[in-house]
């Protein structure tokens, strides 16, 4: 008993010097004036737990019973703030530093099993000799049925320099094959594709905010630019965001110097800060449009605000998340910590980003899951399978909406995420589209039939290889009605067969072109900058196209 005294105490102890130090912090405040009272929960709390740990009729265990408390503790405040430990604290790393220690292979659970979809190039499992359709059965010894990805992740994943064993059952061959490969530090890009299209207009894919993302963006804007680049097209479609750090500095590239890019406030006052261009040099010259949608959030929001409050390009889809609030990271010890919200931010023009949400709304949905994919570092996703979700903020703003007003007087809107100057609907999903990328038909198809078939990068899905494909679904038992196959589901099969199999033998570059040949938003765009190749043309035309719409709904 003495034990338990004396861990009691120590736990009070460890507990009321943590929030002495956070209290106190706080300076003069209503919270200050109660630090008794949390005294005497602190202390209530320590020995419920030291009672539980006594006399309770079953054995627990007390490490749960904190963790239990600590989300507890935290469920009345913003989704936003969380305690992270484990995987969740290394993906947080990952996704911020933009690298983690690992085998560069893309994998998503596929048939039960964790399943190698793509090879990272010049990464140690590309070397190993990994293919997409690897069915990774064994990891250092551990059967691996049934695996979720983030448990095959924390397998994989380790200190640079370390090996990893696992066992692999590839299509066509009855035997196992065996892999060991040692871990590298494995750089993930933010910016998986771009590109010209046109003989004009450039296109950059923009996947998340993170330590290199401006050093990529920049590398990508002078190859264009040096290819007589006249117009470009940002995407951040489905970008969660990242780094503030990050979103100002890619501003900066676009807007000159002393430009107000967003401003943050919150309760300390260390918390309320203005962040300027320091930039001299910047692109431009030729006309912008940003492509967001219902799941671009956080830096992508500040990266849209800052470009439409200063006039600087035309914001194009649909109303973002509205994410928008300062998360802090404190570091608890070296495998975990805490993400605290700690103020919002602002657009140039005074826009709060933040659409205010309660934590268990926050991630709701309503349509059946997805398959995952990520990397052997947890921080990636196909960009097919990002824009699959419902999208809900694509209606122009209400009548009601707040209103603010651009560097040249044009109006934007409040209330929440940045809404577009030219709002298009989004694509919805049928059914059976839903249905056949849910069990990943196209990713088995691409990986069987086409193993050892030659074809090129500008493959196209003919009538033929449509026949094969319904073969190979009907053979899995996948049930599906003629009248399901009309002309919008039979090209989006097409496009789906193609992209699965140029991505196996041509990499996700490729892939990138066959997907923004059938986007229907992005070639919309490029008909768009066509028809107003200028800048203030696209201002023009985006008004225009909304007195349509107003007129066409009156």
């Amino acid at each position: 008993m003495k034990l338990l005294s004396t861990r009691k105490t120590v736990l009070i102890v460890l507990v009321v010097a943590l929030c002495s130090f956070a209290l106190g912090a706080f300076g003069e405040s209503k919270v200050q004036r109660t630090q008794a009272d949390v005294y005497h929960d602190l202390e209530i709390f320590a020995s419920i737990l030291e009672k539980i740990q006594s006399y309770y009729v079953d054995d627990v265990d007390s490490h749960e019973l904190m963790q239990k408390a600590i989300a507890g503790m935290l469920e009345d405040l913003d989704p936003h703030t969380q305690f992270l430990d484990g995987l969740d604290y290394e993906d947080l790393m990952v996704s911020t530093k933009g690298q983690f220690g690992g085998l560069g292979i893309y994998i998503s659970f596929r048939d039960n099993y964790p399943t190698v979809i793509r090879p990272m190039d010049d990464t140690p499992g590309d070397r190993a000799g990994l293919r997409a359709g690897d069915r990774i059965v064994e990891i250092e010894g551990n059967a691996t049925e049934g695996w979720r990805t983030d448990k095959a992740v924390g397998f994989l994943r380790g200190e640079p320099g370390s090996p990893v064993t696992f066992r692999v059952e590839r299509p066509g061959r009855d035997d196992l094959m065996d892999f060991t490969i040692v871990r590298e530090i494995i750089n993930v890009k933010s910016v998986p594709y771009s590109g010209m299209f046109d003989d004009d207009t450039g296109y950059i894919k923009v996947n998340s905010f993170a330590k290199r993302t401006g050093d990529e963006i920049r590398e990508a804007l002078e190859g264009l630019e040096a290819q007589g680049m006249k117009g470009l097209v940002l995407d951040f479609r489905s970008n969660p965001g990242g780094l503030l750090q990050s979103a100002t500095e890619i501003s900066e590239m676009f807007l000159g110097k002393d430009k107000l890019l967003v401003y943050t406030k919150g309760r300390m006052p260390n918390s309320s800060r203005k962040y300027y261009s320091g930039n001299r040099k910047t692109h431009g010259g030729y006309p912008i449009v940003i492509l967001i949608n219902g799941h671009s959030a956080s830096a992508s929001e500040i990266f849209a605000g800052a470009m439409q409050d200063w006039d600087q390009a035309l914001v194009v889809g649909q109303t973002s998340f509205g994410k928008g609030t300062v998360q802090t990271v404190f570091n608890l010890s070296e495998t975990e910590a805490i993400k605290l919200t700690t103020a919002k931010y602002y657009t140039p023009s005074g826009r709060s980003i933040h659409k205010d949400r309660r934590r268990d709304t926050e991630e709701a949905d309503d349509e059946e899951p997805l398959p995952e994919e990520t990397n052997d570092g947890g921080v990636d996703s196909t960009p097919e399978m990002n824009d699959l979700e419902t999208n809900d903020n694509a209606e122009v703003p209400a009548e009601d909406a707040e209103i603010y007003y651009t560097a040249s007087g044009r109006i934007v809107y409040g209330g929440g995420g940045i809404t577009p100057d030219l709002v298009m609907a989004p694509e919805y999903y049928t059914d059976l589209q839903r249905r056949l990328e849910a069990n990943a038909f196209a990713f088995s198809f691409a990986v069987d039939a086409f193993g050892d078939r030659e074809v090129s990068e500008e493959f196209e899905t003919s009538d033929d290889v449509l026949d094969e494909f319904y073969a190979y679904i009907e053979g899995k038992e996948f049930e599906y009605t003629e009248e399901e196959l009309t002309e919008e589901n039979v090209d989006y099969i097409r496009t789906m067969i193609a992209r699965e199999v140029v991505n196996n033998k041509y990499g996700r570059k490729a892939m990138y072109r066959v997907l923004l040949q059938s986007d229907k938003e992005f070639q919309k765009v490029l008909s768009m900058m066509k028809e107003a190749p200028t800048l203030q043309e696209l201002f023009v035309y985006a008004e225009e196209q909304k007195a349509i719409k107003k007129a066409s709904n009156d």
